[in-house]
């Protein structure tokens, strides 16, 4: 790399932050073979975060991430355009078992766990695409002497108040194959990215057994799940997991008489927090019914119902642009705009893969430097 030093010296160096702060995450790349100066500015930790807030306040940086085999697909959530593909940080083969899985993105961070149903939970990766950067985390502090019946669950999130990227694990071990796993309490431990350490946590967890993924608001882990089967009826609940208490709790669902679906967050790392139900017709007209959390009293309201006639095949989550995503049984992308109520499917010629999807996708400059 050339050290040019009269490259920048016939600008104020204020000037040249104030320009880089407008340059877009690709451009700024480039800028780092310039010479030492600029490498070294824009791989500054107070630089990546100051250009992440000035840019997404001024520019349109948001994105939906899609997750072949070795290929990410980053298509504007506004026009549904393909913008560009990115290699994925590891070789993987259309195999099941080694297939990509996103757990969860922040500003720009995206935490993968290739293949989670059966490697447990034990290879997770923090991965920035902008800067093609990954890193793969410590291994558990948990052992796994027997696979046979163990599932690992997993959250990624920002922890604004810690100023730290966590990732939470919960661990369910049990003895058979068949569906044991209600009455278990799980084994808990969160990863700090500061320390790259995990750390096991001795909260006591209510006996809810989770059936989704996490979902990230304002400082708390959400999961849909139920209590024991052995209760008559069986009880649908969400369980929650606050970073700033390190407290487990136990939330009601709404009162539906069909499957839920989906948590999703609306708006910013303080949205609004939506359960998702799905009632299915045997593939046309079929409903997604969008309940929406009250802050104040913890009740539920039911705020959209949407007729989807093509089937639902997946349910994704609310892009910043103010759209409900979910894909169709012909696995095509469709957006339900939450102003118009129009639906509109979208054939963006990429194979959609449920567990590879991310709605809230956003470039950055971000090198794990905390």
């Amino acid at each position: 790399m050339a050290d040019d030093p009269t490259s920048s010296n016939h600008l104020p160096p204020e000037l040249i932050i104030d320009i880089f702060l407008r340059l877009p995450v690709k451009t700024l790349i480039r800028c780092t073979s310039v010479c030492k100066q600029w490498y070294v500015l824009i791989r500054n930790p107070n630089f990546s975060t100051s250009h992440f807030n000035s840019y997404n306040n001024n520019h349109d940086n948001q994105y939906i991430l899609i997750g072949n085999t070795n290929i990410c697909h980053v298509v504007c959530d506004k026009t549904f355009q393909l913008m560009h593909t990115v290699q994925a940080p590891f070789h993987l083969s259309p195999n099941r078992k080694y297939s990509l899985n996103f757990i969860g993105s922040s500003n720009g961070l995206l935490c993968l766990a290739p293949g989670l149903e059966y490697n447990l939970g034990n290879d997770v990766y923090i991965w920035n695409p902008s800067v093609r950067a990954c890193k793969k985390l410590p291994v558990s502090r948990f052992s796994y002497d027997e696979f046979r019946g163990v599932v690992s669950l997993l959250g990624f999130a920002f922890h604004e108040s810690s100023n730290d990227y966590k990732v939470v694990r919960l661990v369910y071990f049990s003895g058979s194959c068949s569906f044991p796993f209600v009455d278990v309490v799980p084994l808990v431990e969160v990863y700090s990215l500061r320390t790259d350490s995990w750390k096991v946590v001795s909260a006591e967890v209510p006996p809810v057994m989770i059936q989704s993924v996490a979902t990230f608001n304002d400082g708390v882990f959400y999961w849909m799940g139920f209590k024991s089967v052995r209760d008559d009826p069986m009880e649908n609940y969400i369980l929650s997991y606050d970073l700033d208490d390190g407290r487990f709790r136990e939330i009601e669902q709404p009162s539906v008489d069909f499957p839920f679906s989906l948590l999703a967050v609306k708006g910013s790392s303080s949205g609004s927090l939506y359960s998702v139900y799905s009632k299915f017709f045997g593939g046309q007209n079929d409903i997604l019914v969008l309940w929406k959390m009250d802050e104040f009293n913890g009740g539920w309201m039911k705020v959209y119902t949407i007729q989807c006639n093509r089937g639902v095949w997946a349910t994704l989550g609310f892009t910043t642009s103010g759209k409900f995503l979910f894909a169709n049984l012909e696995k095509k992308l469709v957006s339900f705009d939450l102003e118009t109520l129009e639906t509109e499917v979208h054939d963006l010629g990429i194979a959609l893969n449920r567990s590879a999807v991310d709605v809230n996708y956003m470039e950055s400059l971000l090198f794990f430097d905390l």
